[in-house]
């Protein structure tokens, strides 16, 4: 296991069991985890993000400035779900330019989106689903109090998962959260979440 994955993993476990503050480092961390993952997910089938995208990872220790990872809390029976969504050109005109690739997935009680911009431009106003999804990259400048509100399961994922979209066609989601409860970190290690 690399020093990134045992940093990450002592980041996860204790996140969304206890109620703590998620430095910026750490925020950081988990980000450049996060879009690691993307990438493999990425080259894993017929790549998509351009080269640079990785190299920048490797050669800064950071995601691209471009990239987007937001983290929420994720309890289900279903441990390891993947979704990954191609976002393509709204214009008429280029329909089939892919503009964007968003890979959202789920890990230790944890659920990560990271969005990675094919071409540039501004990201609308996503949902934060009261917020439950918090951005850690690019960093807020601000440490996280977790556990957020709510938690969710692997059918409201694909919600997660649809908010970052194309508008080639109309997404309505219908979302039932559940209360994320956390004890403090001075508590036992009971699974509250």
């Amino acid at each position: 296991m690399s020093a990134l994955e045992n940093d990450v993993s002592g980041i996860l476990r204790p996140m969304f069991l206890h109620t703590r503050m998620v430095s910026e480092i750490d925020q950081r961390r988990l980000a450049l985890w996060a879009v690691m993952k993307a990438i493999l997910f990425d080259v894993a089938g017929e790549p998509v993000v351009p080269h640079g995208f990785g190299q920048s990872l490797n050669t800064f220790r950071q995601p691209h400035p471009d990239v987007r990872v937001w983290i929420a809390a994720y309890h289900d029976s279903d441990p390891l779900p993947l979704i990954i969504r191609p976002i393509y050109a709204e214009s008429a005109e280029e329909a089939e330019r892919l503009s964007g690739w968003c890979v959202t997935f789920a890990v230790v009680r944890v659920a990560f989106q990271v969005f990675t911009p094919l071409i540039e431009g501004d990201l609308a106003p996503l949902p934060d689903f009261l917020g439950s999804v918090v951005q850690v990259w690019p960093p807020t400048g601000s440490d996280l109090d977790r556990p957020p509100p709510y938690r969710f399961d692997s059918a409201c994922l694909q919600a997660l998962a649809a908010r970052v979209n194309d508008n080639r066609e109309v997404v309505e989601m219908e979302v039932t959260l559940v209360e994320a409860v956390g004890e403090p970190a001075s508590g036992t290690d009971v699974d509250l979440v």
